[in-house]
């Protein structure tokens, strides 16, 4: 009883630190590394107490091939170091089993929240009457939010393998 309230208890905890980076990137462009930082701690009672085997050795590998890439990524300066953490933290917990998903959820949401926000930029633009033309370089995205809803596609998708285990 003890380990299906921890075992949920690290997938809530999840859920409110991925909330809480969202939120955080959504007001200030900037990702705790503490939310990171919980999110990794947290893997670990998911992975010990999981219903379901969980394939930790293959999840760890994939958490380092996307710091990996996702380093480079950050010296070209194409990301911020706050994404790649995420990013790579939220693979953690992905892992083989469901990084496709979670790279297509998180690339789906982006491009709506990327669009959202340079079509808000257009219209502030028009509104203000300036000469300057709206970029799509200049307009910061606060990506950590499409990667915190990939995160927490994710997770439900963790929480439904343990319930259809019987064992939660």
């Amino acid at each position: 009883m003890l380990s299906v309230l921890a075992y949920n208890a690290s997938l809530s905890l999840a859920v409110a630190a991925l909330l809480w980076a969202a939120y955080s990137d959504a007001r200030t462009f900037r990702i705790p590394n503490a939310a990171c930082l919980a999110l990794f701690v947290l893997y670990v009672p998911y992975a010990a107490l999981s219903p379901t085997p969980v394939r930790w050795q293959a999840d760890v590998f994939i958490f380092g091939g996307v710091l990996l890439i996702g380093y480079l990524i950050y010296l070209k300066n194409l990301a911020g170091a706050g994404d790649i953490k995420l990013l790579a933290v939220v693979s953690l917990w992905a892992g083989l089993a469901h990084i496709a998903e979670f790279i297509v959820i998180t690339a789906f949401a982006g491009g709506i929240l990327s669009a959202g926000l340079l079509a808000l930029a257009a219209v502030k633009q028009r509104l203000s009457k300036e000469e300057k033309k709206v970029s799509i370089l200049s307009t910061p995205i606060p990506y950590g939010i499409a990667i915190a809803l990939g995160g927490l596609g994710v997770l439900f998708l963790l929480s439904h393998a343990g319930l259809s285990s019987g064992k939660v």
